[in-house]
C-alpha cells in the first residue's frame, strides 16, 4: 500500500471512503452511482464554462483516473491489481451506461445553471511544477466555438484528428498519458509539458490549423515519457506501446485519405468531362440541325421554361403563370371532364427544371398530434434556388368545371368549351363568387363552397406549410419541420422563402395570388 500523499479536490473523501468501505465489492460504475450528488458539485465548482453533451469522456476519464489511482494508492498490490482488472472490464463493456450517466449528469447541472466543464490539468489531476503551457490562456465557450466560421478544410482537419486521438483513448492504459506523476520524472522539469487531455482541449477550441501542428504534439508526448522516465518504468513501455499504434493509425488514416481524395478528384473530373463531352455534344447536334424547325421549336421551349423558373425565384410569377396557361391550352376539349389536381400538378412539374423542384415535400406538421389527424403535410411544389434570391412554395388548387355546372343541366364536351371561354373573361370578383361542388375525400360526401373560399383555404394552408418548412429537418419524430430524405437543410444567414398559390379553373382561367415571405435561417439543398 502507498503512502505517498495527494492533492484533495471535490469528492477525494467519498473516494476514499468507498474504496476502503467496500472492500472486495468495489466496482468504478458503483461508486459513480452512490456519490452523484457529489460529483454534480465537483464539476459545478471547478468552471463555468458549458460541456457539450458528447463530451462526456472528457469528464469521465478524470474520475476513472481518480479511481484507479486511488485504489493504487490506498490498496494492497494483490487487491489492486483485482480492482484494476474489473475497472478496466467495467469501462470498456458498461461504455452506453456510462455515457447515459455523464450526459445526465451534465443536463443536471445545467438545469441549476451550473454548467459544468473540466478544469485544466494542473487543478483536476496532479501534473507537474511546471503549469502546462500549451494550454489556452482563456476558456472559450463552446457555443461561441460553434458559431465560428469555420472552412470545409478546417472541419475535416478536426474530424481527421479527433479519429486518431479517439483510438488512442480507446486503449485501457491511455489515462496514463492524460497527466504526468511526479515521482515517475524524478523531480526533473519537464520543459513542453503537453497530455491526450490538452490536446483534446486544443481541439476542442480550434487550435490546430494544420496536420502537422497535431502531429507534433502527440510525439511530444512519447519524446516527454521516454525523456522523463527510466527505460525499464512501466510507463515507458506503455509510451511505446502507444506510440506503435499511433504510428499504425496515423499511417493507415493518411493512406485512405489519401485514396478517398484521389477517388473524389476522379469522379469529379469524370462528371466534368462527360459535362463538357454531352455539352459540346449537344451544340454540335444544334448547329447540324439549326435549319430544322423542330429543334429550334425545342429550343424554344427550354429557353421560355428556364426564364420563367429565374423569374420566379427572383420573386416574379407572371412568365411562369403565361407558360403554364400556354400549355394548357394544347390540351384536348374532351380532357376537361377528366381534368384535376393530379393533371395540374404533373404539368407544373414539367414546366420547372429537374434538378430545382422538390414535388410534394413531406413535412410534420405537428409531432403530437396521432397520424392521420394532422399530423402531416404536403407540400405541392417547393422550389430550390439554383439561382436568384428565393426559395418558392406552390400551392396548386384546380377547379373543375364540372363543379361549377349545376347538376339539373345535362353538358358534354362542347359545353364545357364554352363555359371555358365565358370564364376566361369572367370579372374576377363575380368568378370568386361562383358556387363550386365538389367530392370530400375527408368527408366522403359531397361538399359545396365558393372559390373564394377555395382561394382564402388555399392561402392559410400555404402559410402554415411555409412556416414549417422555415424551421428546417425535424429534429426528432414529435417535433415539426421538413421530414422528406430528397432534401437536407443546413444551418445559414438568413434566407426568404416566398410562396405562391395558383388556382386553375378550366384551362382559360388562372388565379394567383403571393402570400407573405417567411424568413428561414436555413438553405434547402437536393440529396
Amino acid at each position: 500500500m502507498s503512502t505517498t500523499t495527494t492533492e484533495k479536490y471535490i469528492g477525494y473523501d467519498a473516494l476514499v471512503s468507498y474504496l476502503i468501505k467496500s472492500r472486495n465489492c468495489q466496482s468504478y460504475h458503483g461508486f459513480l452511482d452512490l456519490n452523484r450528488t457529489i460529483i454534480i458539485s465537483s464539476l459545478n465548482s471547478q468552471t463555468s464554462t458549458s460541456l457539450a453533451l458528447n463530451e462526456w469522456k472528457n469528464v469521465d476519464i478524470i474520475w476513472y483516473t481518480h479511481y484507479l489511482d486511488e485504489a493504487k494508492r490506498l490498496l494492497e498490490p494483490d487487491d489492486f491489481d483485482t480492482v484494476k482488472k474489473k475497472a478496466i472490464t467495467e469501462h470498456s463493456q458498461r461504455k452506453k451506461e456510462l455515457k447515459i450517466f455523464w450526459q445526465r449528469i451534465i443536463k443536471k447541472c445545467e438545469k441549476e445553471n451550473l454548467v459544468p466543464a473540466v478544469t485544466s490539468i494542473a487543478s483536476s489531476v496532479e501534473v507537474s511544477s511546471q503549469p502546462d503551457a500549451l494550454l489556452p490562456k482563456k476558456t472559450v465557450n463552446l457555443s461561441e466555438i460553434s458559431q465560428l466560421d469555420l472552412s470545409k478544410k478546417n472541419i475535416k482537419l478536426i474530424d481527421f484528428c479527433y479519429d486518431i486521438l479517439h483510438e488512442l483513448e480507446n486503449e485501457f492504459y491511455a489515462h496514463k498519458f492524460n497527466k504526468y506523476i511526479d515521482k515517475d520524472i524524478e523531480n526533473k522539469v519537464i520543459k513542453h509539458p503537453i497530455s491526450l487531455f490538452t490536446i483534446n482541449l486544443k481541439l476542442k477550441n480550434n487550435q490546430y490549423t494544420s496536420l502537422e501542428e497535431f502531429e507534433k504534439d502527440i510525439r511530444l508526448i512519447f519524446h516527454n515519457c521516454y525523456t522523463y522516465n527510466n527505460v525499464e518504468s512501466d510507463i515507458y513501455c506503455l509510451g511505446e506501446t502507444l506510440e506503435s499504434i499511433f504510428n499504425k493509425k496515423w499511417n493507415e488514416k493518411l493512406i485512405l485519405q489519401d485514396r478517398q481524395t484521389r477517388e473524389l478528384k476522379r469522379v469529379r473530373d469524370n462528371d466534368a468531362d462527360d459535362t463538357q463531352r454531352s455539352w459540346k455534344k449537344q451544340i454540335q447536334i444544334l448547329e447540324q440541325n439549326k435549319d430544322n424547325l423542330m429543334y429550334r421549336q425545342v429550343v424554344n421551349n427550354a429557353l421560355l421554361i428556364a426564364s420563367a423558373y429565374e423569374s420566379l425565384v427572383m420573386g416574379n410569377i407572371l412568365p411562369f403563370i403565361e407558360i403554364l396557361k400556354t400549355f394548357l391550352l394544347t390540351r384536348s376539349r374532351m380532357s376537361l371532364s377528366s381534368a384535376n389536381e393530379s393533371m395540374l400538378q404533373a404539368i407544373v412539374e414539367s414546366l420547372l427544371p429537374l434538378k430545382y423542384r422538390i414535388p410534394e415535400l413531406s413535412l410534420v406538421m405537428d409531432g403530437k398530434q396521432p397520424k392521420g389527424s394532422g399530423r402531416f403535410g404536403y407540400s405541392d411544389v417547393f422550389i430550390l434556388k439554383g439561382i436568384g434570391d428565393n426559395y418558392i412554395s406552390l400551392e396548386l388548387k384546380y377547379i373543375s368545371l364540372i363543379g361549377l355546372i349545376s347538376q339539373k343541366v345535362k353538358f358534354g364536351a362542347n359545353e364545357l368549351e364554352n363555359l371555358d371561354k365565358i370564364l376566361e373573361k369572367e370579372n374576377e370578383e363575380v368568378l370568386l363568387k361562383r358556387q363550386y361542388t365538389y367530392w370530400s375525400k375527408e368527408f366522403k360526401k359531397t361538399m359545396q363552397t365558393t372559390i373564394d373560399d377555395v382561394l382564402n383555404g388555399g392561402i392559410s394552408q400555404l402559410k402554415s406549410y411555409m412556416n414549417t418548412i422555415s424551421k428546417g429537418n425535424v429534429v426528432n419524430y414529435s417535433n415539426s419541420g421538413v421530414f422528406d430524405e430528397r432534401i437536407k437543410t443546413i444551418k445559414s444567414n438568413p434566407n426568404k422563402l416566398k410562396g405562391f398559390i395558383i388556382i386553375v379553373i378550366g384551362f382559360r382561367h388562372i388565379l394567383w395570388r403571393p402570400v407573405e415571405e417567411i424568413v428561414s435561417n436555413y438553405i434547402y439543398n437536393k440529396v
